[in-house]
């Protein structure tokens, strides 16, 4: 694996293109050892997919809706009500995916420190059989627990093993802690 180096990306948020932050995305996981980086977009979903550490990861996220999104502090609202322009469009679109980008280099550079783990920063994103994530799988689960009030049973035996613990016995439980 690669040694993990991120150039400096720190800015307002609209500076760089969607492509560049895109770009930065694809060069940090590639840099960071992963495969397949793939990018895909369907009306107001994108996704990014890719594999590292022997495990499929996908992340769908919903993209902005320039109206919804709030001004930087300091800066005088450009949109009022539905006068959406192409540029506060580009602009909504520009800070997304630099933001999106930025939490991208956390969570790669707290794996490269091994302050954590690659497939436990992008958990909610691996991608188990059958197609679905994680997320798509436990999102239900947890609903329903905060729902009723009560711990949900799951009833696979390794997935209790996790939950209790790393099954490599490198971790604790987090109760413990």
């Amino acid at each position: 694996m690669a040694t993990f180096e991120t150039r400096s990306f720190y800015t307002r948020g609209d500076s760089f293109s969607v492509e560049d932050s895109r770009e930065h995305i694809e060069r940090a996981l590639l840099d960071f050892g992963a495969t397949d980086v793939r990018f895909s977009q369907r009306e107001r979903l994108s996704a990014i997919a890719f594999t590292a550490g022997g495990r499929q990861f996908r992340i769908v996220i919903s993209l902005p809706q320039p109206d919804r999104i709030p001004p930087l502090r300091g800066e005088l609202p450009k949109v009022h009500g539905r006068e959406v322009t192409a540029k506060a469009q580009e602009i909504a679109a520009r800070r997304f995916w630099h933001a999106f980008a930025l939490s991208t280099d956390a969570k790669l550079a707290a794996a490269a420190a091994g302050v954590a783990s690659l497939e436990s920063e992008f958990l909610a994103h691996v991608v188990l059989p059958g197609n679905r994530t994680v997320i798509d799988e436990l999102e239900p689960v947890i609903a329903s627990a905060y729902r009723s009030g009560q711990r949900p049973s799951i009833s696979n035996t390794s997935t209790e093993g996790a939950i209790r613990g790393h099954p490599s016995g490198e971790r604790g439980n987090s109760q413990e802690l």
